[in-house]
């Protein structure tokens, strides 16, 4: 990324030390740290004080990260780790039943194999979210789209609220979901 290179070549340009800039960003320096060696990338608000700090265009300092960014949230390899996800917790659940039927409880291994399956994509997920900012890219090009800060700040509100929600909901939707799939399976194999 660039600007983690472009914060490192104007924070010395003016002569300011990592303490000096998070105290201007109000961050701490461990923060801009991260952000100097690509850990992580700063949120809209930071990348707009840096930005007046410097005195350059947030395009200036952000300059080779946005077609980066366009790129990483071009969400193919997400979305088909999600439906990989899917595929292998429905197996999971439809396979129970059969199995147990058919070979016994020793059966419910394979299930529970396929269910970790299904883990490891959703953990694929979460990691593919966190290492690409999914959430400050998205800032970012609506901002460079001439959105306004404030109305960007809503709209996280917004979207911050909607995961909590599916947060709380999703489980319970699959816990209603397994029943069902149980019930349907014992009734179809008469357990």
């Amino acid at each position: 990324m660039n600007l983690s290179k472009q914060i490192i070549h104007l924070r010395k340009e003016f002569n300011l030390s990592q303490e000096d800039l998070a105290e201007k960003v109000f961050v701490s320096r461990q923060s801009i740290s991260n952000w100097e060696r690509g850990k992580s990338y700063p949120d809209i608000e930071s990348l707009l004080l840096l930005s007046n700090i410097f005195d350059v265009s947030l395009d200036h300092l952000v300059k080779g990260d946005v077609n980066m960014m366009k790129n990483e949230i071009n969400r193919k390899e997400l979305d088909k780790w999600t439906w990989l996800m899917l595929l292998y917790l429905l197996l999971a659940l439809i396979t129970v039943m059969p199995i147990v039927k058919f070979i016994g409880m020793y059966g419910v291994v394979i299930p529970f194999i396929l269910w970790l399956i299904s883990m490891f994509y959703g953990f694929k997920i979460d990691r593919f979210k966190a290492k690409h900012n999914i959430k400050t890219f998205s800032q970012i090009l609506d901002h460079m789209e001439g959105k306004d800060v404030k109305t960007i700040r809503e709209r996280t509100k917004k979207v911050k609220s909607k995961d909590r929600i599916m947060a709380i909901m999703i489980p319970f939707i699959f816990a209603g979901v397994a029943f069902l799939i149980v019930y349907i399976s014992m009734k179809i194999w008469r357990l």
